[in-house]
C-alpha cells in the first residue's frame, strides 16, 4: 500500500498544474467540507481537534485533512510523504464519522482552493487554520496581487481560524480587525480551540518517538502506525 501512495503522491508533485487527490474511500464530497492543510509530520491531537471544531461549524458537512507536498516555509524532513498519508488514513479508520485524506502539490490556500473547485466541483470548500497560518495568509510576500487572489479566495470559501499556542482568541480577533483583513472578516469564522490541544504540536511528538517513547501528543491509532513502521527512530518496520 505504501508503494502504491508513493507513486499517487509523485504523480501529484509532479503535475504542471496545482491538483488534489483523495485516498480514503468515502463517500463523494457534497455539501461543505471543511479542510485542513498541513504537513502532519505527524498528524496530533491538536488536528483531530482542529477537525472536530470545524464539523460543528455552521453549514460544514465533513471534514478532510490535506497533506501539502509542497510547504511555503518548510524543507521535507522527518517522515515520508507516503507514511505521513498512511498515519492519516490510520487516523480516519479510528475517528467516528471518518476523515477523508487528501494530498495536493499546492503550497498556499489560494492554489488549494483552485484545485478544490476544479477536481470537485459538485461540493464547496472552507480552510481550518491556527493563527499563525492565519498571519501567513495575509503576508503580502506570497503573493504579486494580494488583493485580487484573496478576494477569489474568500468569494467562494470561508476560513475557520483557532487560537495556537501563545496566541490566544482574542489575539486571533484582533488580527481579523486590523485593517489588512478587516475587508475579509465576513468569511472569517473565529473558534476557541481548548489550551491543551492547542499547545501540541508534531515537533512534541517526533522527540517523544526519537527517543522510543510513545509520543502523547498523537492519537492511539497514530502511535501504533509510528511504532509499526518504525518512523522518527522508533522500532519497527520502517518499510
Amino acid at each position: 500500500m505504501i508503494a502504491e501512495i508513493a507513486v499517487r503522491l509523485a504523480t501529484v508533485h509532479e503535475s504542471p498544474g496545482w491538483t488534489v487527490t483523495r485516498f480514503d474511500q468515502g463517500a463523494p464530497f457534497t455539501g461543505r467540507v471543511a479542510v485542513l492543510s498541513s504537513a502532519f509530520n505527524p498528524p496530533t491531537h491538536a488536528h483531530v481537534s482542529l477537525l472536530e471544531l470545524a464539523a460543528s461549524v455552521e453549514g460544514v458537512t465533513g471534514v478532510a485533512a490535506m497533506l501539502t507536498t509542497n510547504n511555503v516555509d518548510k524543507s521535507l524532513f522527518g517522515a515520508p510523504l507516503s507514511h505521513r498519508v498512511g498515519m492519516l488514513l490510520a487516523l480516519g479508520e479510528a475517528e467516528p464519522g471518518g476523515v477523508a485524506v487528501l494530498a495536493s502539490n499546492a503550497a498556499r490556500f489560494v492554489d488549494q482552493a483552485e484545485a478544490l473547485r476544479v477536481i470537485y466541483p459538485g461540493a464547496g470548500f472552507d480552510f481550518v487554520a491556527g493563527f499563525d497560518t492565519l498571519v501567513r495568509i495575509f503576508d503580502r510576500r506570497y503573493y504579486d496581487d494580494i488583493e485580487t487572489v484573496l478576494g477569489r479566495l474568500f468569494e467562494h470559501h470561508r476560513l475557520i481560524v483557532t487560537n495556537r499556542a501563545q496566541a490566544t482568541v482574542d489575539a486571533v480577533a484582533a488580527f481579523v480587525d486590523t485593517a489588512e483583513v478587516r475587508p475579509y472578516a465576513h468569511g472569517i469564522i473565529v473558534r476557541e480551540l481548548d489550551d491543551h490541544p492547542a499547545s501540541l504540536s508534531s515537533t512534541q511528538a517526533r522527540e517523544h518517538a526519537e527517543r522510543g517513547e510513545v509520543p502523547p501528543a498523537v492519537p492511539p491509532a497514530v502511535a501504533a502506525y509510528i511504532a509499526r513502521h518504525g518512523l522518527y527512530g522508533m522500532g519497527g518496520d520502517s518499510r
